[in-house]
This record gives structure tokens, C-alpha cells and sequence, in this order.
């Protein structure tokens, strides 16, 4: 591991009305999550050691796939166009075409009232027309109106959602009374959000203990804001230190979401850190298949680019715009899955992997063809954070048991470098042998 390389591990964030999630990130990335009883699919579990032909024997254990495009269409960065010392405005076509490249349906960005003669309103037109739309963080100015966002809309033509200040509790940017003053600005933005039929999402808060201060103020919001920071910890990770009341320790995805229920029934996550790029890359694409599991609707990375206001090198892509491990992974992996649509019913598949113990994640999607797509990774960290030390994780061997109709085809392997290997996956009296690892495999699957 290369110490000058390290960098601020990406987050995420969700969005959901009512016992929802949805994170507008302040450092780092964020997710919208949709309301759901149960999360989308239950993780990996040891199924314990048996014979390919015992398993083939008897009824296979059927599971529901989820269109493989709804996982692409989660995807989201930020970005901040408006920078005028940065690339994102002085090298805008190669901005664009980074963010074609890298696949992402949606990009959080700064409110503005920029001049007439500004390029920002083409800019942001122009992502409209290529299918990628903004979440307009607002920042503290009681000068704004409600017609001022109206108007703002109308010119940009990508406007996604509204976000209420960020991070006021720390930042010094929302006046006198920090969050006091920030909530005052949820009446005219949710008047807005209203009138152009957006989501508002409430302010976001840095520090967990900021979420009791306000009251609660879920009426004057459609979503939450909460920024999840992992500590350099794997996306999964269960979190450190004493518990909640519900026993979900701090820095956790379930922590940040009983914190919120403080001021709301919404929320949204946020999880940045120092890792190194090799490190980065499975924990990015690792973050975005757990918030899809979890029911987040998108999940923004911070950020696109390095910038001046990210000297520790935050982005996916370096300050020249050549692209980061990271980066790769996340743009491969939405490569591979991605889809014509998600307008079909994807079927259950039926089949049972055994071998691996509890950190084996697994997660089923299908495509239009009838292919279907197995994504499988170990859900344990990669970096010791404490030590700023690489942590040694070693493979395990599965076995993927299939009903006759079905047959394994290929395993595409990830690799740290954010590219992959694809292999031939034979399969053999009804089973299929692969080892899998901390970095992602997506095996797929067709019907003889």
C-alpha cells in the first residue's frame, strides 16, 4: 500500500419516505433509501459443507431477482460545477464524458443564482439529456425564495430533489444560531419542493447528537439527512464503541438511522474516511450493493474529481482526470449489470450456496434476456484503520448448486485495479466451484 495515496473512502446515502433513508453527503456519498418492511435480499449465510449431489437431490431453496438495472439507476456522485478553479467548469467536456464513462444516474451539486450568461444552465441541461439528474443542495441565504427555485428549475431542466442546508452544526455557515437558522429555511423549501413535485430533504447534521436539537420537524420534510462516517471501516462493519438503545453501535448504517428518528422518520448516510486506492475500489462497489440491499434508492460517492476543496484527494478521479481503481470498479461493475430497463418482472431463481461462513454477502439480479446475475463478495475489512496497516483476507471456497434448467457460464473477477477477469464457470452434476474474496465476483447464470 502506497502511504501517499491515501484518500477519503467514498460513502453513501438513501432516501425514503417514512421509515426511509436517504443520505445527502456532506464528505462523502449518499443513498436514497425506498421504505421496506425486510431489506431487499437476506445477506450470504454458511450453509454449511455438503455434497454437490445431496444438495442437487433435494428442493433448492428459490429466491426473487431484482432487475438488474434498478441497481444501476441508484447510482449517483458529487459533484461541484460551480468551482470555477476546478475542472469540473474549466474542463467540462472532459467532466461530462467521466461521468458518461462512469455510469451513474445522478449527481448531487450546489444551488445557485447564476448570471444569465452563465454556462452552468446548458451544463446542467445537458446532463438532463443524457439521463442524469441533480439533487440541488441549498445553501443558508434568507434571501432565496420559493420563486427562485421555481424559476431555477425551469433553466436547468435535471432537477432531481431539494436538499436543506449542509452539515450547519459545524460548518458556521447557517448564521448566528446554526441549526436553529437552518431549520427556519424548511417552510419556503418545501413550499418549493411542493410546487415542482421534488422531494425536500432536511438539513444534514455532522455530528449524530446535532439530530435531537431541532424537535421533530419530519412535517416540514419529505426526507432525512444523515451523514454515515465509516471510520475507515468496511461498509458492513458493525460499527465500535458502546451501543444505542436499540444495540446498534456508532458507525454502523443502523446507528445513523436510529439517530435520525430524533428529529424524523427519515434518513440518509454518509460515510467518509482515509484508505487506500486499492482499498477504495471494493469498498465503493461494495457500499452501493449493500444500500441497494438495504432498499436505498441512490447512492451518491463523494466525489467525481479531486478539487482545491478536497486536498486529501477524495475523488474517484485525480486533479489531471485520469481515473482512480475506484472509479474503474464502479464503472465496470455498472457496465456489466447494466440493462434495457427495468419494465419486466425478473423471476426466482431456484439455488443454494454452500460453503463460506457469515461475512458471505450474496445479492441476485436478472436481466430483460432472462440472464441472471449473482454478485458475491465477503463483507470484511480490507484496512486496519487504528494501524494504517492492509489486513490480509483469506479466500473461501463455495460451491453454487443449480436445478437442471439453470447452468453457470462465467465469473467475472474483480481485481483491486477496479478491472476484472472473466472466467469460464462450467458447471458439473448440478454444482459450480468458485472462491470468493473481499473483491466482488458476478457469476452469470442462463437457462441450458
Amino acid at each position: 500500500m502506497q502511504g501517499p495515496s491515501l484518500f477519503k473512502q467514498p460513502c453513501a446515502a438513501g432516501l425514503f419516505p417514512s421509515q426511509s433513508n436517504f443520505s445527502s453527503l456532506g464528505k462523502s456519498s449518499r443513498l436514497t433509501r425506498r421504505l421496506r418492511s425486510v431489506t431487499a435480499l437476506a445477506a450470504g449465510v454458511a450453509l454449511g459443507v455438503i455434497s454437490v449431489r445431496s444438495i442437487h437431490a433435494q428442493a433448492l431453496p428459490v429466491e426473487q431477482a431484482s432487475p438488474a438495472q434498478a441497481l444501476i439507476n441508484t447510482s449517483g456522485v458529487v459533484t461541484h460545477m460551480s468551482y470555477t478553479d476546478s475542472a469540473y467548469y474549466t474542463n467540462w467536456q472532459g467532466t461530462f464524458n467521466a461521468l458518461q464513462t462512469l455510469g451513474v444516474k445522478h449527481i448531487r451539486d450546489g444551488y445557485g443564482n447564476f448570471p444569465a450568461s452563465s454556462p452552468l444552465y446548458s451544463r446542467h441541461q445537458q446532463l438532463a439529456n443524457a439521463g442524469i439528474t441533480t439533487d440541488y443542495v441549498v445553501p443558508y441565504d434568507t434571501t432565496i425564495t420559493a420563486q427562485a427555485l421555481e424559476q431555477f428549475a425551469s433553466k436547468v431542466n435535471d432537477m432531481e430533489a431539494i436538499e436543506a442546508p449542509n452539515e450547519c452544526d459545524v460548518s458556521g455557515l447557517c448564521g448566528a444560531n446554526g441549526i436553529a437558522d437552518a431549520v427556519t429555511m424548511l417552510p419556503m423549501l418545501h413550499s418549493a419542493s411542493q410546487y415542482l413535485n421534488v422531494p425536500l430533504l432536511g438539513p444534514s447534521f455532522a455530528d449524530y447528537t446535532s439530530y435531537s436539537v431541532p424537535g421533530n420537524i419530519a412535517s416540514q420534510m419529505d426526507l432525512n439527512n444523515v451523514h454515515i462516517y465509516f471510520g475507515g471501516r468496511n461498509p458492513g462493519s458493525s460499527g465500535w464503541g458502546d451501543p444505542d438503545a436499540l444495540g446498534n453501535r456508532y458507525g454502523s448504517l443502523n446507528f445513523w438511522y436510529d439517530m435520525a428518528w430524533n428529529d424524523a422518520p427519515y434518513i440518509t448516510t454518509n460515510t467518509p474516511y482515509t484508505v487506500p486506492e486499492s482499498v477504495q475500489t471494493a469498498y465503493v462497489q461494495r457500499t452501493l450493493l449493500l444500500n441497494f440491499m438495504h432498499g436505498y434508492q441512490e447512492t451518491f460517492f463523494y466525489e467525481l474529481m479531486d478539487d482545491p476543496s478536497s486536498s486529501a484527494g477524495y475523488g474517484l478521479l485525480r486533479p489531471n482526470m485520469t481515473q482512480k481503481p475506484a472509479f474503474i470498479g464502479l464503472s465496470n461493475m455498472l457496465n456489466l449489470l447494466k440493462d434495457t430497463g427495468t419494465d419486466f418482472t425478473p423471476g426466482k431463481l431456484p439455488f443454494q450456496i454452500s460453503g463460506g461462513d457469515s461475512n458471505l454477502n450474496h445479492i441476485l439480479f436478472q436481466k430483460t434476456d432472462g440472464s441472471y446475475w449473482l454478485v458475491l463478495w465477503l463483507e470484511v475489512p480490507s484496512w486496519d484503520p487504528a494501524n494504517s496497516a492492509p489486513l490480509k483476507v483469506s479466500p473461501e471456497k463455495i460451491t453454487i448448486a443449480l436445478n437442471s434448467p439453470y447452468k453457470t457460464v462465467t465469473n467475472y473477477q474483480f481485481n483491486s485495479s477496479g478491472s476484472y477477469k472473466t472466467l469460464n464457470q462450467p458447471m458439473s452434476h448440478g454444482g459450480s466451484s468458485l472462491t470468493v474474496s473481499d473483491q466482488i465476483s458476478i457469476v452469470k447464470i442462463v437457462s441450458k
